[in-house]
């Protein structure tokens, strides 16, 4: 009788201890050394029918151990939290999905779950001008119906599931099955040139309020700009700034601006303004064949970076991606020659002026080479994605002067330079947010 009640034991002992490997294990992980996690889901075109079940999965960043940590996250959909890694979505609409460990919050995910018992999906969903659009069909149980179906785009017929547009704008997408008609849209854009603007300068610089007069005149009129502010002899002046100042021959006399880091853009005198907001306002905005798209991750002070370029024509190894971190919001007192000039927007402002606030300041590069590297060929309409390592924002606490330490302050700025050095196209996000390709 014993032997048997022994026997039984073990079973349930085994039984218990196979329920806790399927349910409860949790891999080999010190949370205390994870900066970033990511998120993806089962539902890769983002479109799934209704009672449909997406599954997800959460990773580390860090590059040793991309492993699945799903186990220890919590999955958020709508901000509720769920109690597994997999969900049915039982009613239509478009839901937020992230991931939490401890303090560490993961990417978002946006599934839509459509109305009805058929559905399109388009990829991409936001194409560059002439890069071609491929969507597919599917039923509520995710059956792809592709190849049965007929497509029409603006209502006019096409022969397969795949379109290319010339034109730009919202295109509309139908067929028609068993006499439902399913419908879904894409968007075409063409991408627009943003001016890189270098403003060489310093807080010593009695004459370097005229350049920012340039820039904030620039930012009433276009979006369409990235300034770097490039400090010399002073407590803001960056490791790189002799190389740049050195490269782009920039000399000892300042302020400089440089339009699209080579272009020197006069700003001798006051009456030069105009000329200069005119000109940089004209060039800026203008279509370009190049998209830009940067994806920041902030957790606590650690920043992580990926950039990510597309284009109509094929990029070559020739090009460089220049990428920069820069901090907004420093104190520090400013000279001012034109605190007698009467008329000047900087009269009776003060020589310094105390307490002014310094923004788009260079801190560092994050490529290896401080004007750039080199990328690989890339093909038209095919993405190149560059993944930087993790920055520590600390390593760049200005906090003399009363300034404080914030990392939202910080901010990264992408440059497409050609083999001269002359930027093509340009970026900027600030740290933790991402920009797209057609913005």
């Amino acid at each position: 009788m014993k032997r048997h009640i022994f026997i039984l034991l073990s079973i349930i002992s085994g039984l218990l201890i196979a329920c806790s490997a399927d349910y409860d294990y949790s891999p080999n992980i010190n949370t205390e050394d994870l900066s970033f996690i990511t998120l993806s889901s089962s539902a890769n075109e983002g479109t799934i029918g209704v009672n449909q079940e997406v599954k997800f999965m959460v990773t580390s960043d860090n590059s040793l151990d991309n492993n699945d940590i799903t186990s220890i996250a919590t999955i958020y959909i709508n901000n509720e939290p769920i109690q597994q890694d997999k969900y049915t979505f039982n009613q239509n609409g478009t839901y937020l999905i992230e991931a939490k460990i401890d303090n560490i919050t993961s990417n978002q995910l946006n599934i839509k779950v459509a109305n009805g018992d058929y559905y399109i999906t388009t990829s991409p969903e936001e194409a560059i001008i002439g890069q071609e659009v491929t969507f597919n069909l599917y039923n509520n149980a995710g059956e792809n119906l592709t190849e049965t179906a007929t497509f029409t785009i603006n209502n006019s017929s096409i022969s397969s599931n795949k379109y290319t547009s010339t034109e730009n704008g919202t295109h509309q997408i139908n067929t028609t099955i068993n006499n439902n008609v399913v419908s879904a849209s894409f968007n075409v854009f063409t991408p627009k040139r943003k001016i890189a603007l270098e403003d060489y300068t310093g807080d010593w610089c009695g004459w370097c309020p005229r350049v920012l007069l340039v820039v904030d005149q620039v930012y009433e009129l276009t979006d369409d700009v990235v300034v770097l502010a490039i400090h010399k002899n002073d407590d803001m002046e960056a490791s790189i700034t002799d190389h740049l100042i050195t490269s782009f021959n920039v000399g000892a006399a300042l302020p400089k601006l440089r339009a699209n880091r080579t272009e020197n853009i006069s700003v001798i005198q006051d009456s030069s303004i105009p000329e200069a907001v005119n000109y940089i306002t004209n060039i800026a905005g203008t279509e370009t064949n190049i998209a830009i798209q940067i994806e920041t991750k902030l957790s606590g002070d650690n920043l992580k970076v990926t950039t990510e370029l597309i284009s109509t024509e094929t990029l070559p190894n020739s090009y460089k991606l220049a990428v920069y971190l820069y901090q907004d919001g420093l104190i520090y007192d400013q000279a001012n020659y034109y605190n007698t000039l009467e008329g000047n927007p900087w009269y009776n402002q003060g020589n310094p002026i105390e307490n002014f606030t310094h923004n788009h300041v260079l801190e560092t590069n994050l490529t290896e080479n401080s004007l750039g590297d080199n990328i690989e060929t890339t093909p038209a309409f095919t993405s190149y994605k560059k993944e930087f390592p993790t920055i520590n924002l600390a390593n760049f606490a200005h906090t003399d002067n009363g300034n404080t330490y914030d990392p939202s302050r910080f901010g990264v700025a992408v440059f497409l330079v050609d083999e001269n050095n002359n930027a093509l196209n340009a970026q900027s996000v600030k740290a933790g947010k991402k920009v797209e390709f057609k913005q």
